[in-house]
């Protein structure tokens, strides 16, 4: 389950950071209060924010509400198999987004702005100049958000823990809450252990492909 939840979240939240680095590196009005809004959730505690969320997602919450005040169906956001797991990744993605974003925002502001200028006067559109000043001037950042967001996401137990514990029926039974249960409710130490040293070593092994790949100096 933490594998799939790795690949599902993984890609949205570098894509959605990416996307919020670009636009609030261009002309935008109010961009530093934007910015504010978008890095808000980070000074959040986590246990916090899964408070605020599943206040959010209760059957009669704020979100159903509005759904059916729509009349569409309400949807069964913590209860069902099928919605679990994505709850708990569009709750880590409130926090992740906007803290990831941060890093991308200061690689493009590395990138010389004379490159833009260049392509601009060549006649290169907004595309191009993203998939060949943007892009490759964010290789350095993007891999290293790349690394830290799935070792952070290996890592996630807040929100499972206080909103799911794990189910329903094992949809959300991310490998630290499976680590917590099986320390401190089963007892079984030997369990926990194992599971906390596949753990520690697939964190060695991403950071261990992170210092293989970063280019060196340009």
């Amino acid at each position: 389950m933490t594998l799939l939840f790795s690949v599902v979240i993984n890609p949205l939240q570098i894509a959605l950071a990416l996307l919020l680095a670009v636009l609030l590196t261009q002309t935008v009005p109010l961009v530093g209060l934007w910015r504010t809004f978008i890095l808000l959730p980070v000074a959040v505690p986590q246990i916090v924010s899964a408070i605020i969320w599943g206040v959010l997602f209760r059957p009669d919450g704020p979100f159903n509400s509005v759904l059916v005040a729509l009349g569409l169906p309400a949807v069964p956001w913590l209860t069902s198999p099928d919605m679990a797991l994505w709850s708990i990744v569009i709750i880590c993605s409130w926090v992740g987004v906007g803290y990831w974003m941060t890093f991308l925002v200061a690689g493009i502001k590395d990138i010389p702005e004379t490159l833009y200028e260049a392509a601009q006067l060549d006649g290169a559109g907004p595309w191009r100049r993203f998939t060949n000043i943007t892009l490759p001037g964010l290789r350095r950042p993007l891999l290293f958000v790349l690394v830290a967001d799935t070792v952070a996401n290996f890592l996630v137990f807040a929100p499972v823990r206080q909103l799911t514990r794990g189910g329903p029926e094992g949809s959300t039974n991310l490998i630290m809450n499976t680590i917590f249960e099986r320390a401190y409710q089963i007892g079984d130490l030997p369990a926990a252990s194992a599971a906390t040293t596949i753990l520690v070593l697939i964190v060695v092994v991403v950071v261990g492909i992170q210092f293989r790949l970063l280019p060196g100096k340009d």
